[in-house]
């Protein structure tokens, strides 16, 4: 009966801090919301629908990819952000644009 009378105290009292616990207002300006309509949101795609050249680029790498996104940038050309093992067995994150050239 202790136990639960002090584990129903315990709750109790966390219920009440997170009560009182208050979110205090996000200001933003100007400059940080052209930052944020520069952010590209990726969708994930099949690695059979990277383009010639991406996959030419990372042959060249060595790379094994593991998995592929992408997005349209703010003058409509496609950016692929692609998620490799490189040869020496580290995980990299590559973005490239259409043609194969390496972003970034």
């Amino acid at each position: 009966m202790k136990k639960v009378l002090a584990t129903w105290m315990l709750v109790m009292t966390l219920g009440s801090l997170m009560s009182f616990a208050q979110v205090a207002p996000v200001t933003t300006q100007m400059m940080e919301q052209s930052r944020q309509s520069k952010i590209l949101e990726f969708s994930e795609i099949c690695v059979n629908d990277l383009p010639e050249a991406v996959m030419n680029r990372l042959a060249m790498k060595g790379a094994m990819i593991k998995q592929a996104f992408m997005a349209y940038s703010i003058d409509g050309s496609r950016i692929y952000k692609v998620n490799v093992l490189a040869s020496n067995a580290c995980e990299e994150t590559l973005l490239l644009s259409e043609d194969g050239k390496l972003l970034k």
